[in-house]
């Protein structure tokens, strides 16, 4: 007898006995398995989110990119959106840039 290798269901040889109890347990196992895969509740934990069933990993990756986008919208209508702090003489700035007829121009502000 051989078992797959994920849900470990028996496979009988062509040699083997085929009994109906195997046949069973085997539907029973994937009864369970397509259950849980419907209710979006089945474990995987090699995904790459802090919820491991498959419909929590996929509201959470939702989430992330509706975040992102309104992140992007703000950033892009903040003229100066960049702050950071100069090593010569500590002090923050505001950094963004402008366009005119002349092109692309730079804009820092010290921050209080």
């Amino acid at each position: 007898m051989k078992y797959t290798p994920n849900l470990n269901l028996k496979k009988p040889d062509l040699t083997d006995s085929i009994l109906i109890s195997d046949i069973n347990e085997n539907m029973e196992t994937l009864d369970g398995a397509v259950s849980e895969l419907q209710k979006g509740s089945a474990s995987i934990p090699d995904l790459e989110t802090a919820d491991k069933t498959l419909a929590g990993a996929i509201n959470e990756v939702k989430n992330e990119v509706n975040k992102a986008k309104k992140e992007l919208a703000n950033h892009a209508t903040d003229p100066m959106p960049h702050i950071y702090t100069n090593s010569d003489n500590n002090k923050k700035y505001r950094l963004g840039f402008g366009v005119d007829a002349g092109g692309f121009y730079f804009i820092q502000q010290e921050v209080e």
